[in-house]
């Protein structure tokens, strides 16, 4: 209809064009030298340069994009890449009980003659686990399957490795999407982001450019993750147009701030100044132009930190803080007395990335202010411990040893110390043998005794014991894991005699527990 419109008003335009040609004798008579009107030939007439656009397929307004679109690549196939021993070890130690033959022998074996359920919820744990040791039958899995549902938790699998194996099938579906799922789709998207395929950036940036809702998101996310500076450019100028939603400019702001791309920086610091300017877009926009690292950026941030809007200060935190001066240092400290627990958050954080010794009287005040919000408060704790100082550790210790302190803050600053292992052992270890006296502090005890056994250090070697001593079931049980992570030769013969324990009449579930342990083969299972 649009393109009969105007092809009609060109033919009337013609049709005026010749009239006044006809009389154009007439009109030179009569009219002066300086009134005449000029005839506007068919190539410049306006309504003909429209048509002739539009013919073309674009608006003659349109301003010419100075991206150069780039050809579409396909990947050659390739195999898993092959993992070293050190990352297959790391597997083990993680997921000891995963660890022999029997498992292994299983989880081929559905792989290879399962049906649909038996493999995805294989594939789940394998991928949950980050177990590269079916790397190789996972991808023949997925050169034979016809199952969607089978694809989708292989590439989720692949994604969590970051393995490029299925890079061919992922850009192959991104250059062509339309006859394929969306789920499958947004898969692809999703495992070329995680292993950085540049091959990929040809097809993402066709879909964004073609506006279809469908993969508008996915292909933009993707490509803060593909893209380059071209790239940046590409969004910067996309940024321009007038028929972008807000939710859309948002998106395009955030992967900006992604591509950290320093051509972008004028239009990001005019975006993050202008008042008018959506608050998410000036916020993704302050993150991006700190990311830059360019001097005027901190003199922008530092002003943009006054704003009312406790969003904008959250992300001038974020920007600044990949700043490495006093500016960026004061603004830091002034975010952890802010108003808004989310400005003392990403000041927190800030801080811990600094490594800003000098906070930690302020983080102190933090975990001591009852009315803190819960992120903080537990942050603070966990950076007062890695940050080893005389005054933290000793207000962290004093926490441990306060019989006034409650379980939960115990819990979370025991985790804190034992992450960092500097200080503070010997305290939570007698915490925990004061919890196996009585069962008033029951749960305090499950909590140590689980963050026992992720490390597996000497010294707990007799916090196990008292734990595999105790006649509490889940007590004994915790104390079965604390020794498959240390594997304490002295408490073997106590492990063995909790295997040895069932007797057949009941269910003893720390008699299976220990024999797994011990590599010791489940008679009433076998049978």
């Amino acid at each position: 209809m649009k393109r009969f419109c105007i092809a009609s008003a060109l033919v009337f335009c013609l049709i005026l064009s010749g009239a006044v040609a006809q009389d154009s004798d007439v009109e030179e008579a009569v009219q002066p030298a300086e009134t005449q009107e000029t005839v506007v030939s068919e190539s410049e007439d306006p309504i003909v340069q429209q048509f002739l656009a539009s013919e073309n397929g674009e608006e003659a307004e349109k301003e010419e994009s100075s991206y150069v679109k780039k050809e579409k690549i396909y990947p050659e196939p390739k195999r898993p890449r092959v993992y070293t021993q050190d990352e297959i070890q790391k597997v083990v130690d993680a997921y000891p009980d995963h660890n022999d033959q029997e498992y292994i022998d299983n989880c081929n074996d559905t792989f290879k003659y399962g049906i649909r359920d038996q493999i995805i919820d294989a594939l789940k744990i394998i991928t949950q686990e980050e177990d590269v040791r079916f790397a190789d039958v996972v991808y023949d899995l997925f050169e034979d399957t016809k199952i969607p549902a089978v694809k989708e938790q292989i590439l989720e699998y692949f994604t969590k490795l970051k393995d490029p194996c299925i890079e061919d099938f992922a850009v192959g579906i991104i250059n062509d999407p339309y006859d394929e799922r969306k789920t499958i789709v947004d898969k692809c998207f999703q495992y070329v982001s995680a292993v950085k395929s540049t091959s990929s950036v040809p097809g993402v940036v066709e879909l964004i450019d073609k506006e279809d809702e469908s993969y508008f998101n996915g292909a933009l996310a993707a490509l803060g993750d593909v893209g380059g500076d071209e790239e940046a450019v590409f969004i910067a100028e996309y940024l321009d147009r007038d028929d972008l939603t807000t939710a859309q400019r948002q998106s395009l702001m955030k992967v900006l701030g992604k591509l950290k791309a320093v051509s972008t920086y004028d239009k990001m610091a005019e975006i993050v100044q202008n008042e008018d300017e959506d608050k998410f877009v000036r916020m993704y926009a302050a993150e991006a132009i700190g990311a830059m690292e360019i001097e005027e950026a901190e003199d922008i941030l530092v002003e943009q930190f006054e704003d009312d809007d406790p969003n904008i200060r959250a992300y001038v935190i974020k920007g600044i803080a990949h700043f490495n001066d006093q500016k960026a240092t004061d603004i830091l400290i002034q975010g952890l007395r802010d108003t808004h627990y989310k400005v003392r958050l990403e000041a927190v954080e800030a801080v811990e990335s600094h490594k800003l010794l000098e906070a930690v009287p302020y983080l102190i005040f933090r975990c001591k202010d009852k009315s803190e919000n819960a992120l903080v408060r537990n942050k603070c704790y966990d950076i007062l411990a890695g940050f080893n100082t005389p005054e933290g550790n000793e207000y962290l210790v004093g926490l441990i040893t306060d019989t006034k302190t409650g379980d939960s803050t115990k819990t979370t600053v025991a985790k804190a110390l034992l992450k960092y292992g500097f200080t503070g052992t010997s305290e939570i270890i007698d915490l925990a043998k004061k919890t196996l006296e009585n069962d008033i502090h029951k749960q305090l005890r499950y909590n140590l005794g689980k963050e026992f056994a992720k490390y597996g250090k000497p010294e707990f070697e007799s916090i196990c014991a008292d734990y595999l001593a105790h006649k509490e079931v889940f007590t004994q049980g915790t104390g079965l894991d604390i020794y498959a992570k240390g594997k304490y030769a002295a408490l073997e013969p106590k492990v063995r005699a909790i295997a040895e324990s069932d007797n057949g009449k009941r269910k003893n579930s720390n008699a299976k527990k220990a024999k797994k342990i011990l590599g010791i083969k489940d008679e009433a299972e076998a049978e």
